[in-house]
């Protein structure tokens, strides 16, 4: 990827992020049911699980804003949605189908039901399919290379011919 794709990767995830940090800080302040319970995989409060969260998202939003590396920027990306597939996957293993990721705002959303968590699972594969993508080209194809040469070095050393004495 060139910069300007990299730049308008991260800046589109920085959009993102503040979009679904402002939805998560909406909905913890409204009173509904499911904020007042426990999650199920964490065990922490919905609420207070739900305003962490969206500090977190801005604190990687704010990085990626200010970040010029673009491997730290991918790296972070890459945890962040690593984090998020993580919760997903351990809700989907303990049967759990609710995600309270954007409170009551997603009822209000004028969306079919269940839309809005697919479009958030899709939000999730672009991050980190994008920021994986990123951080291979940028740092992982490079040390690769320098292995692979590392070792044709050492078995062009140890298939010469031995000079006899």
């Amino acid at each position: 990827m060139n910069s300007k794709n990299e730049n308008w990767f991260f800046y589109s995830a920085v959009a993102m992020l503040f979009l679904t940090a402002a939805a998560k800080l909406y909905s913890a302040g409204a009173d509904t049911k499911i904020l007042a319970t426990v999650d199920q995989l964490s065990r922490l409060g919905c609420r207070p699980l739900m305003i962490s969260v969206a500090l977190v998202e801005i604190a990687v939003a704010v990085f990626l804003l200010k970040s010029q590396s673009s491997v730290r920027r991918s790296l972070v990306l890459l945890w962040l949605s690593g984090n998020f597939t993580a919760y997903r996957l351990g809700n989907y293993l303990l049967g759990i189908h609710n995600c309270p990721c954007l409170g009551n705002l997603a009822d209000r959303l004028p969306l079919r039901r269940g839309l809005a968590d697919t479009i958030l699972q899709a939000i999730l594969l672009y991050w980190l399919l994008g920021s994986l993508t990123l951080f291979w080209q940028d740092w992982g194809a490079e040390h690769w290379a320098r292995l692979a040469l590392g070792y044709r070095g050492l078995f062009r050393r140890s298939s010469a011919p031995a000079h006899p004495s």
